[in-house]
């Protein structure tokens, strides 16, 4: 029962048990079967940890989002922490990968309202007011010198 839990995705120790228990299982049971899991491989928070950060940062996702998904799945404290660390501080290449992504065939000037739908957009992908400002301005600036269109 537990090996199907797992077959389409890494879950972390607290979302296998917390499924299990959801199915009828006893609580004692629950760990029991979980900590013959994690013994045999194949329940690691570490590995769903490093896992999930990859797939968010190659997604467009920032830090604070991925310390968001890995607590909501139950990951442990020192794991979230140790992750969140390995990300490192200035993610300033990640949050202009995203700004260029949300502004796909958008190539004008950066007006005052499309900033703010940015900045806000790229805060609710988890990056940090600090990075996404500093990128946004880089953008008007490098978008400013351009020369004018001819026609």
């Amino acid at each position: 029962m537990a090996q199907r839990l797992l077959a389409v995705t890494d879950r972390s120790r607290v979302e296998l048990q917390r499924r299990l228990e959801r199915r009828g299982y006893a609580p004692e049971t629950a760990i029991a079967a979980v900590d013959r899991l994690e013994a045999r491989g194949w329940v690691d928070d570490n590995r769903l940890a490093e896992d999930l950060a990859r797939r968010r940062l190659s997604h467009g996702y920032g830090r604070r989002r991925v310390v968001a998904d890995l607590v909501s799945r139950g990951v442990d404290a020192e794991t979230v922490n140790r992750t969140a660390a390995a990300l490192g501080e200035g993610q300033a290449d990640a949050v202009r990968i995203a700004a260029d992504r949300l502004r796909r065939g958008h190539s004008g000037l950066l007006t005052d309202p499309e900033v703010r739908r940015l900045a806000a957009a790229l805060q609710r992908r988890g990056f940090e007011m600090s990075d996404i400002r500093a990128v946004l301005r880089q953008m008007a600036t490098e978008i400013a010198s351009l020369p004018p269109d001819e026609g």
